[in-house]
């Protein structure tokens, strides 16, 4: 607090005035990049697709136009959040609200009847919500190169690729798992 303090040229007592300890300061800080950086604004894309579909895309589409943006904070954040309680108030603060988003997205998958009924809502939530992490565009995008157009389209065909088809292996499958965990010698 005292060099955050220091770096905007007011003192320490000042800053607690308005931030009554650290992890207040990091919730502002990261609401404040949220409205900064129009988080409303790719919330409303979602929310206003025509379908489940859309509304993938269109959060694919809010990760790619908007994490170029946030990165810094996020990689930060990302960091620190294991040995920093503050940082990882933030950090779940803004987890928690990805979660319901996705939340939101596997609803009206559901109410299409696009979910594969071997996946419960909580699972595909889950799901989706990795796979539209800061982590996977920032793998995607910045180190295997993927550009953004691609990302969006390669996070909305994965998603509903998978969240169509069923999440348990075929009988075939299963066969050859239980074949493979059973004990050398031990009759089939």
């Amino acid at each position: 607090m005292s060099a955050l303090a220091r770096g905007v040229g007011i003192s320490r007592q000042a800053l607690y005035l308005h931030f009554p300890d650290r992890t207040q300061l990091m919730l502002a800080l990261v609401a404040h990049v949220d409205e900064k950086e129009q988080l409303q604004a790719g919330i409303a894309a979602v929310t206003q697709a025509a379908d489940a579909a859309g509304a993938i895309w269109a959060w694919a589409d809010m990760q790619a136009w908007r994490n170029p943006k946030i990165a810094a904070l996020a990689r930060a954040l990302d960091e620190t959040r294991h040995a920093d309680p503050s940082a990882s108030a933030a950090w779940a603060d803004r987890m928690a609200d990805r979660m319901r988003g996705a939340v939101s997205i596997i609803e009206r998958l559901c109410a299409e009847g696009r979910l594969d009924p071997t996946w419960t809502p909580a699972e595909a939530a889950v799901l989706l919500w990795e796979l539209t992490s800061f982590h996977v565009w920032d793998d995607l995008v910045n180190d295997a190169q993927i550009p953004p157009g691609r990302y969006i389209e390669m996070i909305t065909a994965a998603a509903l690729s998978a969240l169509g088809a069923p999440a348990t292996p075929p009988a075939s499958a299963r066969e050859i798992a239980a074949e493979r965990a059973r004990p050398p010698g031990t009759p089939g």
